[in-house]
């Protein structure tokens, strides 16, 4: 099946659909695009989930990366250590701590009672420190029994694979292959 090209409307009552049928299996879904067309879809999304459109069988949430990140960060009273090895060139120790704010956020947000899915988008931050593959693959890992993670990826698919960040040569990574479902119809490509 592959991705299925669509414009955001029709993404966003994809995904509607899907966090609102049962799941029992691990479910990750994919929106890929240009940043052009990302950008606005990734605002009405968000809209969509402060509104509760896709809370029908539990709560979702929408969790800008950067952001949401550095907030965890703060809160977990680590945000000033990392700040300073950022600030010294430290990056393999600044990288610990701020994979291990990925990995708490991600976890603590699905686990919350009622929770039933995440939306994740801007992974800026964590491809800036090479976080890529193995930290964006708890995603994957907290996908099951019932919960869901849909992941918003700038970037564009190329000999089936997909590739973040598709529009700046130098800072294009491929997107962790595990975390996209090609034959499950949960892959879309927005299209204008």
């Amino acid at each position: 099946m592959g991705s299925r090209r669509l414009p955001g409307d029709k993404v966003l009552q994809e995904l509607s659909r899907l966090f609102m049928t049962e799941a029992h299996d691990r479910h990750v879904y994919c929106v890929f695009g240009s940043y052009d067309l990302m950008r606005p879809f990734q605002k009405r999304l968000q809209d969509e989930v402060k509104r509760g459109s896709f809370d029908s069988k539990g709560a979702v949430q929408y969790l800008s990366l950067n952001r949401n990140i550095v907030g965890h960060m703060k809160a977990r009273g680590v945000y000033d250590q990392a700040s300073r090895l950022s600030d010294l060139r430290r990056d393999d120790e600044f990288r610990r701590i701020l994979s291990q704010a990925f990995r708490d956020l991600v976890t603590s947000r699905i686990e919350e009672k009622g929770a039933v899915g995440l939306i994740l988008a801007d992974f800026e931050l964590l491809y800036a420190y090479d976080l890529g593959g193995n930290d964006i693959s708890i995603a994957r890992q907290v996908a099951i029994n019932g919960k869901r993670v849909c992941l918003l990826v700038p970037g564009a698919m190329r000999d089936g694979r997909l590739w973040i960040f598709d529009e700046d040569p130098e800072s294009r990574r491929e997107f962790p292959d595990a975390l996209v479902f090609k034959n499950s119809g949960w892959v879309f490509e927005l299209t204008p």
